[in-house]
Order: C-alpha cells, then sequence, then structure tokens
C-alpha cells in the first residue's frame, strides 16, 4: 500500500510553522520521495503537470520540463487500461482517492507497471485544488509473478505444459469439443525401454531423449492441439477437430518421426501409443483411461506402435 502523502497536503504542513517554511519542507520532503509523485490542477478535462519530483523522472526518463504545463495522458498507450483512468476520474470527481494498477510508458516508448494513489488536495474551504498521485514501478515484481504462474504451468525439462496446467488444458478443450460439436481425439505416448536407457546410459542421456521427443511430438502438431508432459516418459496429445481414424494417422506420423530420428549415443528410440477419440459425456479421466488401455495393448504386443 502506498503511504498517503496527500493526507500531510494542507495549508500548513507542519502545525507552528509560517506558511513559508512549511512549503520549503514539503517540497523537500516530495523531493526526497523514493515514490514518483506528480501533482496536477484540479481540472478533470484538462489535469495539466505543475510538479513532478525526481523520482517520476527516473521512472519515466522525462525532465521536469518536458511534462510541466502538460497532462498525464501523455504517459499512456496501447496497452493502458482506459476503465482503470475512467474509474480514476470518477473517484476524483466525487472528492475521492483511488488506488489502482496500470500500464504507463516512458520517454523511449518501452511500457511499464506501475501501481498509484491518487489523491485530491483540498483548500482551507474544502475545495479540490489539485490532485496527487504516489506512484510505484512495480514491472519488476509484475514480471517476476507472471514468470511464477509461467513456471507453475510448464515442465522445467521439456518445455510442454506440465501435468497440473495440461489436466486444466485438456478438461477445457473436451467443454469446448461438447459445445461445438466438434470432434476430439487423444493419444496417450510412452518412450519404450525407457528405464533402461536411463539405466544403462545415465539420466544425464534420459533427459535428452525426453526433451528430444518432446521437441518432436510438438513439431508435428497443431496449434488447436495439445501436448503435455503426463509424467515420467508418458505424453499426451489432445487432437482438436479430429475423428478416431484421423488420430491414428497424427500418431502414427509421430511414432515414424521418433523412430527414424537420430538421438545421439542411441540405436534407436520408440514410442508407443493408445488413441481414444472422446464421447460426449465422457469425462477427462474416462479419456484418458481409455487411451491408457490402447496403449497398454500396443506395449503388450511388441511396442513401436499405435493402437486404438
Amino acid at each position: 500500500m502506498l503511504s498517503k502523502f496527500s493526507l500531510l497536503v494542507r495549508s500548513k504542513f507542519v502545525d507552528g510553522l509560517p506558511d513559508e517554511h512549511s512549503s520549503a519542507l514539503f517540497r523537500q520532503v516530495l523531493d526526497a520521495s523514493y515514490d514518483s509523485i506528480i501533482i496536477t490542477l484540479a481540472d478533470l478535462d484538462r489535469p495539466e503537470i505543475v510538479y513532478v519530483n525526481p523520482a517520476f523522472c527516473r521512472m519515466t526518463g522525462y525532465a521536469p520540463g518536458e511534462v510541466i504545463g502538460k497532462t498525464p495522458k501523455m504517459l499512456q498507450g496501447p496497452e493502458t487500461d482506459h476503465h482503470v483512468t475512467g474509474r480514476l476520474k470518477e473517484k476524483l470527481d466525487s472528492g475521492e482517492s483511488y488506488e489502482a494498477h496500470a500500464i504507463n510508458y516512458r520517454k523511449d516508448g518501452t511500457p511499464f507497471h506501475l501501481q498509484w494513489l491518487t489523491s485530491p488536495v483540498f483548500d482551507e474551504n474544502g475545495v479540490a485544488t489539485h490532485y496527487m498521485a504516489i506512484q510505484r514501478d512495480i514491472t519488476d515484481q509484475v514480471h517476476m509473478i507472471e514468470r511464477l504462474r509461467q513456471e507453475a504451468r510448464i515442465d522445467g525439462l521439456t518445455g510442454l505444459l506440465n501435468r497440473d496446467a495440461g489436466q486444466a488444458a485438456l478438461t477445457g478443450l473436451i467443454d469446448r469439443a461438447g459445445d461445438d460439436d466438434t470432434p476430439l481425439s487423444l493419444v496417450l505416448f510412452d518412450i519404450d525401454h525407457f528405464k533402461a536407457i536411463n539405466d544403462t546410459e545415465g539420466h544425464v542421456v534420459g533427459d535428452y531423449v525426453l526433451r528430444h521427443v518432446a521437441k518432436i511430438i510438438d513439431g508435428r502438431t497443431r496449434g488447436d492441439d495439445l501436448v503435455i508432459r503426463w509424467g515420467g516418459e508418458e505424453f499426451v496429445v489432445a487432437l482438436w477437430d479430429t475423428a478416431g481414424d484421423g488420430a491414428v494417422t497424427a500418431a502414427e506420423f509421430i511414432r515414424q518421426a521418433v523412430e527414424v530420428a537420430a538421438i545421439e549415443n542411441l540405436d534407436s528410440v520408440t514410442l508407443s501409443g493408445g488413441v481414444a477419440e472422446w464421447r460426449p459425456g465422457q469425462s477427462m479421466l474416462e479419456l484418458i483411461e481409455e487411451a491408457d488401455r490402447c496403449l497398454y495393448e500396443a506395449k503388450s504386443s511388441g511396442r513401436n506402435r499405435i493402437v486404438s
């Protein structure tokens, strides 16, 4: 929460000091603030900037002379949320403060995230004469949160969706297929003899195989399809707008691509796959179980094959 400096703005900043001393002291406080501060006239149609502190200049790249006399709109751009700025005007018009998160733009055109609190400043008669905004650049925090959210969704080794995120995405795809009456099929792949690869070649090679296979699978699917690292050496591919026969063909295409790929230090890596076509009313877990039964049949009947 940003500190409410505007609560300190009164006709006398410090009781007992003459106004000129109070004004000088207040200016020093604003200039020394770690947070960016901008003061405008209380005119919602044209809130002309009358003061910016050094922190504002460091944050935006503008010198005071480049912004004084202009309006904060000069900091806005394509990603600025105009619902937020509209809400700000409503709050200020009713004499209230407003705190929000927004995207503004630096002098060089780069966007940045900021948290700000804007408050009206009243004179001794209770009339708003100025608006003061205390702003803080939170770009690093926003990017860190986005990165953590992304890491929570992505398998760190292969770059594919992890199981938790994949289950949620697959459930959504099934709901969409039901709403649109669109065919949807699922393939559950398993790398054949993967334990033997880990045991004989080591986990470094095993990890390389997982990344290599993931890249082949991902590179042979379409934008509307889902590719998920389901766990261990298993991968799930959800094929949008694809019925059973088409899914078998797509799975076979992937299986062959893996079989003929050159993988360092290994003669060959192969896949087994089980294919299931989604039926209306079937849950995500039921669809996975059906594909898993087909996968088991593929592995028990010799591996390196697709069964539906």
